[in-house]
């Protein structure tokens, strides 16, 4: 049974998050991110006891699939865990780079703050139609959704472009880019989303199978682990020596005073 559980969570982990083909594309994906001027005014929010002050630079709803994302639980990554301000960094790409049927050739790998991609030569990709999206919300709700996004869904985020500053930052600034032709240190957009929302939810069964199959390697290993603990005291109760008043008690008990057979003598 264990062999078969490792099989079939080695078959979910190598099928988990594959991308979709073409034809599996939402028509929402193929059109470019909508970014507008904003009448927004600076504002701030507290978070784990501190100030996070936004500077809004533009309105800004994205139609993508994700590609990658960092990984906070990941001793790779030291800037974030489950109570930085922003978390789950998505690595999404659109357009053209969805109906080419060459996004399977595209590795993709985002570290702690940015998202890599390589191909071999002859693949058609656009690398203006991708982006990297640091992801800022005072809301618990919309935290909970983005922490389940995964590799494979397709999404539609919508909120504002913004710059930010934590209160113990001094004077430094984490700044959104303003367009989708940079590349490389500050080629990242911040978002501060408002809505999320899973359009399609990438290989949802290959994602639960690998869930269930970890969870029941887990039950195994902690049956198999305390059948022998189990084994092991009993056979260490039956190598300890047995006491030499173990047993029934003899029917006179040997002393000074006990007489002769017969005699009636008794213990005072």
């Amino acid at each position: 049974m264990a062999l078969t559980l490792v099989g079939l969570c080695l078959l979910a982990w190598l099928n988990k998050g594959a991308l979709p083909a073409p034809a599996e594309i939402d028509p929402a994906l193929l059109a470019e991110p909508r970014q507008e001027p904003t009448e927004r005014e600076p504002f701030e929010f507290t978070h784990e006891g501190r100030t996070v002050r936004i500077r809004p630079v533009a309105e800004y709803e994205l139609w993508g699939l994700v590609v990658s994302h960092n990984n906070i639980e990941s001793i790779a990554d030291i800037y974030h865990d489950s109570s930085s301000v922003d978390t789950k960094d998505l690595c999404v790409v659109w357009g053209s780079n969805l109906q080419s049927g060459e996004l399977g050739r595209v590795e993709f790998e985002s570290g702690p703050w940015t998202c890599y991609y390589r191909y071999p030569q002859g693949v058609r990709f656009v690398g203006s139609e991708m982006s990297n999206n640091h992801l800022v919300t005072d809301s618990d709700e919309l935290r909970a959704a983005l922490d389940d996004i995964r590799i494979g869904d397709q999404i539609h985020v919508k909120g504002a472009l913004v710059d930010y500053q934590l209160d113990d930052w001094r004077d430094f600034w984490r700044r959104s880019s303003r367009v989708r032709t940079d590349g490389g240190n500050g080629a990242c957009e911040v978002l501060y989303f408002e809505e999320l929302e899973v359009l399609v939810s990438g290989t949802p069964v290959w994602y639960g199978l690998f869930r269930g199959s970890l969870w029941l390697l887990a039950a195994v290993g902690g049956l198999f682990l305390h059948s022998i603990w189990v084994d092991s005291m009993r056979l260490a109760k039956a190598a300890r020596p047995q006491s030499a008043l173990a047993g029934p008690a003899p029917d006179i008990w040997p002393g000074d005073d006990a007489g002769p057979p017969g005699s009636g003598a008794t213990r005072s």
